[in-house]
């Protein structure tokens, strides 16, 4: 009891700084509301400065134009109904936002509070945005924000905020491209793990790591792939491919249990053991962890998956699930004794950084 004791005092005077990225090293959507055009002009300036793609939410089309009282009274009596849980329709509709790694969302303020076509987008993709990151711009006349952030995390409790909101008020609205600039250099956004994925076979599943060449990134974008996999010489499970990948072949002189190798331009092979070759291959990736590998496999042909590892939250140990062998793993990271933390899946409370809280989250989470 008194090394958990000392354990956990040792842990609370830790702070892990993780790896983090700007919104142009990411892929970022920029979902804006505009009713002026104050706001898309904004929307604007930031994706053509971060590379992101642009998506307007369009109301129903009903609020009174041009602005004047009479739509301040509208929105008003609309907000009333969205407070009674009464959403107004929008014409504006996302699938998914598994295309992107950060969403910034760029809303006016109406009546001190975030618009209501924008809340109402949010309040329908809240659970499509959770532990997503998500950053906030706000354009008013000269009304302050602090309530259209509290709308925000409101409505998306999941998602994880990243740096303080851009707020562009009237007196401002001159300088709004370089306030935008300054402020897209200050977001820490975290890199997405773009070269992780996971191999699946017999029920278990092994976090492998592409490799940084273009036959990876081919094999990448077919997936999620399951294939029958024919087994060979003891040691391998092979399958031709229909595709016939872009090819760099070298005799790596020796297999290491766990390679994914391209033989030729279309036969991909899964190696369960270690041992000496002459043979070329083009390398795709590797699993990060053989161990039991050649147990899953067996001896005969086998089904393999191949996916890419989607983030789940707590997933510290990256096996595709938060089970309680994540506590242990984000111990051992906190405490330096594990290995580098993705802070979309160790940021568990969601306040931008991995400390002993998350301990706590994640056996919340994981009892709840």
């Amino acid at each position: 009891m008194k090394n958990v004791l000392l354990l956990f005092v040792f842990m609370m005077s830790m702070c892990l700084t993780c790896k983090a990225a700007s919104a142009s090293d990411v892929r970022t959507l920029v979902v804006y509301y505009t009713y002026s055009g104050v706001t898309e002009t904004l929307a604007q300036d930031i994706a053509d400065q971060c590379g992101g793609t642009l998506l307007q939410v369009v109301d129903h089309g009903n609020y009174p134009r041009p602005e004047s009282q009479t739509t301040y009274n509208y929105a008003n009596n609309e907000r009333s109904q969205i407070d009674a849980g009464n959403w107004p329709e929008i014409n504006t509709s996302v699938e998914n936002f598994d295309g992107w790694d950060a969403i910034i969302i760029c809303t006016p303020l109406w009546n001190g509070k975030m618009a209501n076509p924008m809340l109402t987008f949010l309040h329908n993709h809240a659970d499509k945005l959770n532990h997503k990151q998500v950053a906030l711009a706000v354009t008013s006349w000269s009304s302050g924000i602090s309530q259209v952030v509290t709308d925000a995390h409101n409505t998306l409790p999941n998602s994880s905020f990243i740096g303080n909101p851009l707020h562009i008020d009237y007196n401002h609205r001159s300088q709004m491209k370089e306030m935008a600039a300054e402020w897209l250099t200050i977001l820490d956004f975290d890199l997405p793990n773009a070269n992780k994925m996971r191999v699946i076979v017999g029920g278990k599943t092994f976090p492998a790591t592409l490799a940084d060449n273009n036959t990876a990134d081919e094999f990448m974008a077919l997936l999620p792939l399951t294939i029958d996999m024919t087994e060979l010489n003891g040691n391998e499970k092979y399958h031709y491919m229909d595709y016939n990948f872009t090819v760099d072949a070298s005799v790596p002189d020796m297999i290491h249990a766990g390679d994914i190798m391209l033989y030729g331009r279309n036969c991909l092979v899964l190696f369960y053991k270690t041992f000496a070759t002459t043979y070329s291959y083009t390398r795709i990736g590797a699993i990060d962890d053989p161990t039991g590998l050649a147990e899953a496999l067996g001896t005969e042909p086998a089904t393999v998956r191949f996916e890419l590892a989607a983030d789940v939250l707590g997933d510290v140990n990256g096996d595709g699930e938060a089970t309680i062998g994540d506590v242990s793993a984000l111990i051992d990271c906190l405490l330096g004794e594990g290995s580098s933390l993705e802070i979309s899946v160790a940021d568990v409370n969601h306040d931008g950084e991995v400390t002993i809280g998350d301990v706590s989250a994640l056996i919340d989470m994981l009892l709840s």
